[in-house]
């Protein structure tokens, strides 16, 4: 059995946020993506899979601009590409497969370095359409402060489908990533995730109270996350 698995980004194709074609905008997140999820993504220890980072094709020529004018080559496995050409970009990908992965995740966050060979050994049941990544961290990077996180449906799920399915045209409609949870699904275990909090989230986040750790704990949880942990 041959298993394929596709990160999926939404980089700028939603529109949450007015400005997010212009150039200030767009040079901000390829800076958070570059320094945080490509510094994650390079980290794993199994490098299959293929991520797509969606964009508004209006933004096509800022985007490489940026990512030139940075000097960021990105591997042939980790590309933008835009939105009306995702699901194409995955068909090719899966030919000759039986079972296709999309993990979701956010162009500013983390995933543990072993969480892609989890996914390529996993043994899911067959009446299954989604795992669900519940625990996590929260890490303000601005601060350095950091604590567990725990989500019923976090926006870090992985959908399953059959590649013959997928290509067939066959998806589930995810209404947002709370809905996840109402599909047949299983948890996957341990902590898989770092949600970064900084000044700029579209969704404004707070790291709890309880159980902050301390700033050791907090390089030690980083170390398995990011291939260069800030110092």
């Amino acid at each position: 059995m041959t298993r394929r698995l596709v990160i999926d980004i939404r980089f700028n194709n939603m529109g949450m946020c007015r400005d997010r074609l212009t150039r200030p905008w767009v040079e901000h997140r390829i800076k958070l993506f570059r320094d945080l999820t490509l510094n994650s993504l390079i980290h794993q220890s199994n490098q299959n899979f293929l991520t797509l980072l969606k964009y508004d094709p209006r933004s096509h020529d800022v985007i490489y601009e940026v990512l030139s004018d940075l000097g960021i080559k990105l591997p042939d496995h980790i590309r933008f590409v835009p939105v009306e050409q995702y699901d194409q970009a995955i068909a090719e990908y899966i030919q000759g497969a039986d079972e296709l992965y999309i993990a979701r995740t956010d162009s500013d966050d983390l995933l543990h370095r072993d969480y892609f060979q989890k996914l390529h050994k996993y043994r899911h049941k067959p009446e299954t359409w989604a795992l669900l990544n519940q625990n996590g961290y929260y890490w303000d990077r601005d601060r350095n402060i950091m604590a567990p996180r725990f989500y019923a449906s976090p926006q870090f799920y992985v959908l399953i489908y059959q590649a013959k399915n997928f290509l067939k045209g066959e998806r589930y409609t995810v209404r947002d990533h709370g809905h996840v949870i109402k599909f047949p699904h299983e948890k996957l275990d341990g902590r898989n995730w770092v949600n970064v909090v900084h000044s700029t989230n579209t969704s404004p986040k707070v790291v709890p109270e309880e159980n902050r750790m301390r700033a050791d704990e907090i390089k030690g949880v980083l170390r398995n996350f990011m291939a260069r942990p800030p110092k």
